[in-house]
This record gives structure tokens, sequence and C-alpha cells, in this order.
């Protein structure tokens, strides 16, 4: 089962000796529905770059995907490491995250987590996504 979506997405990140940021984006996508996993699929543009972005939703863990203008694989699993990756025009980079909240609901998905690169922290991130059906 596939729908159109509109997605809200929020991001705040903390990180260290830095004022605290808040972005937020609003677009029109789809969710797709598979196994008892939810896919949202959106694009979105940043720094000048076209990015296809993919979330895919399971109960316990969610990944974020993103291709086009960068590639980037972002893993969550609450409470324990995950390694993903970065590609942009800087090179290819390690990421690690540390999920320490993440919930998924019929139109809510929420994760604060840590993120590293390399050895490297970089900081505290909170990524929460509303999506409610669009028209066709």
């Amino acid at each position: 089962m596939r729908k159109m979506v509109k997605i809200k997405l929020t991001t705040i990140i903390r990180q260290p000796d830095v004022e605290e940021q808040k972005m937020e984006m609003w677009s029109e996508g789809t969710m797709t529905v598979k196994n008892d996993r939810r896919y949202l699929q959106y694009e979105e543009r940043q720094d000048e770059l076209d990015i296809r972005t993919t979330v895919k939703l399971g109960q316990e863990d969610a990944m974020v995907m993103r291709s086009g203008g960068l590639q980037m694989r972002l893993p969550f699993l609450l409470h324990k490491e995950q390694t993903g990756n970065l590609t942009n025009e800087h090179g290819s980079f390690m990421l690690t995250t540390k999920a320490h909240e993440l919930s998924v609901s019929d139109t809510h998905f929420k994760v604060r987590y840590d993120l590293a690169m390399g050895e490297s922290f970089v900081g505290e991130y909170v990524m929460e996504i509303q999506f409610t059906e669009g028209t066709q």
C-alpha cells in the first residue's frame, strides 16, 4: 500500500560549545507499508543539493538513507551503537549513531541520538518527522 503524505521534519542539533540549532522543513512524499515496515520517501534541498531521502521505520529500529547530492546511510537501534556512512564532495566517512530515544507510530517518528564521525563526537541530534495523509 502506497499513499501520498505531507511531511514535517524537525531537526535539533546540540554540539559542544555551539548554540543549539533547530531546523524545520516541510515536504510532500509517499509512505509505503511492506512487511510490517513503513518507508517514507521525500525530496529535500540542502546547500544547493537535491537529496532523495528514504526513512525505513520498524518498531525497534529505523534507518535514514539519502542519495543524490550526497550519499548517507544512518541506522538507529535503541541503546545500541550502529555504523553508517556519509559520502560527499569531501570524501567518505564512517558514522556511528547511538539512539537514546526511538519512537514510531502511524503518523510520527522521533529519534534522539549521539553522532560520531570517525572517532570524533559530533553532537546530539533529535530528528522528528510528522507525516499525515496528503491528497492523491
